[in-house]
Order: C-alpha cells, then sequence, then structure tokens
C-alpha cells in the first residue's frame, strides 16, 4: 500500500518595522524592515538552514516587510526564487491602517464590530470575511501545488494568527491563540489533516539577543 507523504508548511512572521516598535497596525501599508527586523530575517535563515530543512519553495506576501523575510531564506538556501503571492497579505484596514491596537478596539471598537457582523469592512478596507475566504484560499492553493513538499510562507502577524485558527480550529475569531512574534515559525504538517508541530517558534531570536550582549 501506497503511504501518502505529509506536506509541511513553515509559517513565518516578517521582521520587526518601526510600526511594529510603535504599536501600529500596519494592515496594507507599505514599510521595510527596520534593522533589528533585518538582522531577525538572518537569524531566522541561519535556523532554518541549520535544521537541514528540505524546504522546495518559499512564497511571501506581496508587502516589502515580508518579502526581505523571504528573501533572507531564498538566499542562505541558493537563491531559491519567491513566489509572490497578494492573498498572503494583511488585514487591508484601510482608512484605519496604522492605527494602534488600542485605538483600532477601543476608539473604533474593531472586534466589537467584527464579532457581531463578519461583514463589516473598516472604510476602505476588507471584511473579517474577506480576509479570511482570502488567507485560506491561498494556504489551499499552495497545498494543491506541492503536495509531500515542505513550503515556507512569509506573512503577517493578523493573517498567520487568523488562517492557523481558520486551518486548525475552523473559527477564525480563536486567531489571539496564534499570535506570533517577529520572525516567529509556526509549523503545520497536512497528513491530510492539519497538525500543529510547534507555534511561534522564536530560538533563535534569543540567540541573536544574546550574541549581541
Amino acid at each position: 500500500m501506497n503511504s501518502i507523504v505529509p506536506t509541511t508548511l513553515l509559517f513565518i512572521r516578517h521582521g520587526e518595522t518601526d510600526a511594529n516598535v510603535n504599536g501600529q497596525l500596519e494592515g496594507a501599508t507599505d514599510r521595510p524592515l527596520n534593522a533589528t527586523g533585518q538582522a531577525q530575517a538572518q537569524a531566522l535563515a541561519a535556523r532554518l538552514l541549520s535544521e537541514n530543512r528540505p524546504i522546495q519553495v518559499i512564497y511571501s506576501s506581496s508587502l516589502t516587510r515580508a518579502r526581505q523575510t523571504a528573501a533572507a531564506l531564498a538566499t542562505a538556501l541558493g537563491e531559491l526564487p519567491v513566489q509572490v503571492d497578494p492573498d498572503l497579505s494583511e488585514y487591508r484596514l484601510g482608512e484605519w491602517d496604522g492605527l494602534t491596537l488600542e485605538e483600532l478596539r477601543d476608539e473604533k471598537q474593531m472586534w466589537v464590530r467584527t464579532a457581531s457582523d463578519p461583514h463589516f469592512a473598516p472604510p476602505g478596507g476588507e471584511s473579517a470575511m474577506q480576509f479570511g475566504l482570502r488567507l485560506v484560499r491561498a494556504v489551499r492553493a499552495i497545498l494543491s501545488r506541492h503536495p509531500g513538499q515542505t513550503v515556507a510562507i512569509f506573512s503577517h502577524g493578523g493573517a498567520l494568527a487568523t488562517v492557523l485558527a481558520l486551518l486548525l480550529e475552523n473559527q477564525g475569531n480563536r486567531w489571539p491563540g496564534y499570535q506570533m512574534d517577529n520572525c516567529g515559525i509556526s509549523e503545520v504538517v497536512f497528513e491530510p489533516a492539519p497538525r500543529l508541530v510547534r507555534m511561534n517558534d522564536v530560538g533563535h531570536i534569543g540567540e541573536m539577543l544574546n550574541e549581541e550582549r
């Protein structure tokens, strides 16, 4: 009997940006990594290279901060091409891009509104329903294209928390339990049902900080 080779997805959050430091939700705003974020991306690439993972494919959000983080791993793996997918991008908050979590929560009542109406969208932005559907669509397409392979996916904090909640619990509103730090790694193996192997692994970031001391 032929055994099915599992597909492994490595979900990776981009490195630090100035907006992350300031507590702002960047959404679709396109900002680069700061100096710390660039160092984090290098530490991440070194970590994955040291694991001798058979990473055959790299995908990234179309936003610069994710593409820069992905590029560090691509270079470490011998210039592996990075496939850009806009559907992996962060929650598009429209006019609310750049607000802090507190402003979105308290002033705009963002989470209350989306909880009561998943079709609610900020002015010029997308709804929670649209957000979740495009993320799942992107991941399902990757799974169908790369069965039995190990794929690195570079995306964003809100996007990754949401898609992990949807894949593992089929409930996007469980996203707070899947929040990730900059350059954190979450690994899901599909056999074909998804199984979480590691969540928000940031051991390489701790090692980087120790080396700087």
